[in-house]
């Protein structure tokens, strides 16, 4: 018999839910991850835990077969450590890449948005990746895509184009 997601069956035979206890996962600031306070070192083990990670409502939870563990992220997620641009017929792009090497086109499916960090007092550049989840943006690669930007016709706001699509930087 299947248990149903996120419970599990103690040896007394009572059901608990493992996404009310504290989270043993832990994604900091920087997109480094911990297991019980202590770094996740082997990139692979990342890579792994990171291609089971989803969100759930507000939480964030990594999905096994048999269970969901919830996963305490501090600002967002992924990490975009990286860029690359390309034009083909006249239309530029930029790929991010994440710190776990995925790549993502700046785009409809994957766009730009800026978001208000209340601790620091600055404003915040994502992109929306995998199933819609954040990747903060590098600060370094932030000042790469200011290089590029340009001014919009329509909103005279300075920003960049990729496929297609103006993404305002300011």
């Amino acid at each position: 018999m299947r248990r149903s997601v996120g419970t599990r069956r103690s040896r007394l035979g009572v059901v608990t839910d493992r996404m009310s206890r504290p989270s043993d996962f832990h994604i900091d600031r920087q997109g480094i991850w911990r297991y019980r306070g202590s770094v996740i070192e082997r990139e692979a083990m990342v890579r792994l835990f990171a291609g089971m990670l989803h969100k759930r409502g507000e939480h964030y939870v990594l999905e096994t077969p048999e269970q969901s563990l919830r996963v305490r992220v501090d600002d967002a997620p992924f990490l975009i450590t990286d860029m690359e641009c390309s034009a083909q017929d006249e239309v530029s792009n930029i790929w991010m890449i994440t710190s776990l090497g995925e790549r993502f086109l700046l785009g409809h499916q994957h766009p730009l948005f800026l978001r208000e960090d209340p601790e620091r007092g600055e404003v915040r550049a994502y992109q929306r990746v995998r199933d819609g989840m954040p990747a903060l943006v590098h600060r370094n690669v932030f000042y790469r895509m200011a290089e590029l930007a340009g001014i919009d016709g329509e909103s005279g706001k300075a920003g960049v184009r990729s496929d297609g699509i103006f993404f305002g930087l300011e």
